[in-house]
């Protein structure tokens, strides 16, 4: 019995999780507001410019806690998926 449970336990550290990604990190998405910059307050206005054009990429947004204002511009460092 513990040889089994030992053996079950070796095979699921060596498996990936199901949906686990390739491991090449997506680029960091800019949002400017039309090509002027955006304010601090704007971040939601940002977030609606990044999803849409994630969308018309045929991917989607992914968010992150780490999403920041930088210099006028939005970054979502997940970018899109």
């Amino acid at each position: 019995m513990a040889a089994a449970l030992s053996l079950t336990l070796a095979l699921g550290a060596c498996a990936a999780p199901q949906g686990a990604g390739t491991g090449v990190p997506a680029a960091p998405l800019r949002v400017t507001n039309g090509g002027l910059p955006f304010a601090y307050h704007e971040g939601a206005a940002a977030r609606r410019v990044a999803m849409e054009t994630c969308a018309a990429e045929g991917a989607t947004l992914r968010t992150s806690i780490y999403d920041r204002f930088e210099a006028g511009a939005w970054v979502f460092v997940e970018g899109c998926a």
